[in-house]
């Protein structure tokens, strides 16, 4: 999921059954229903399925606006996608590795900046979220990355960083190989994970957020 590199190919791995169940019980009657608005069906049939997909999970806002976004996401893609590959191949970017990790941050941001609203208690939280988001980014020290209980987002972005340039520079066949012959890389992503499970390690004795449901 976290390689997804659209909000549809991340449908496509999350959630099968209820992804296929979506599909073919909500979206396809609507987009048949609204077919001779071509486009435009398509879009809004997206939109309402998703929102109705937030509405199942809880009466709430959060998940509606949840919902909302994935549908929005979607509906968008359906009017940029007849021009991507053009822009792509003038931008020299089609079939590239650059295209493809940069289509994986664009989905993970994308998908993670929806599940705010998911997961937040209410929208007086999600707004919080949101609004501090990069608050003090200046001076990292206070600032949003590094201030108290976010030091772990920090440590997954600098891992996903590390990923992303070993997986760029070197190709997969010989990854292991320079992994397996270099002690200081090793160490690296050895102290790193080890970093990451000391910091990521809560106590959480919450029940899980589907018995709510």
């Amino acid at each position: 999921m976290v390689l997804a590199t659209s909000v549809a190919d991340f449908w496509r791995r999350w959630h099968i059954s209820f992804s296929r169940w979506i599909l073919d019980y909500i979206f396809k009657p609507l987009q048949m229903q609204w077919r001779n608005w071509k486009n435009w069906g398509t879009a809004t049939a997206l939109v309402v399925a998703f929102i109705i997909s937030g509405i199942w999970h809880g009466a709430s806002w959060g998940f509606v606006i949840w919902g909302g976004l994935h549908g929005l996401y979607m509906a968008c893609s359906v009017f940029y996608k007849p021009y991507q590959k053009k822009l792509h191949k003038t931008l020299g970017l089609e079939k590239t590795k650059f295209h493809k990790y940069w289509q994986i941050f664009v989905t993970f941001n994308l998908v993670s900046f929806a599940w705010v609203f998911f997961r937040a208690g209410n929208l007086k939280d999600a707004d919080y979220v949101v609004s501090n988001w990069f608050y003090g980014v200046k001076g990292l020290r206070s600032g949003f990355l590094l201030s108290q209980g976010r030091l772990p987002l920090f440590i997954l972005i600098i891992t996903f960083m590390m990923y992303l340039a070993t997986s760029y520079s070197i190709s997969s066949k010989r990854l292991v190989a320079v992994f397996c012959s270099n002690i200081y890389l090793r160490r690296l992503v050895y102290y790193t994970l080890l970093l990451a499970l000391l910091f990521l390690f809560q106590q959480n004795n919450g029940e899980f957020i589907y018995f709510k449901f």
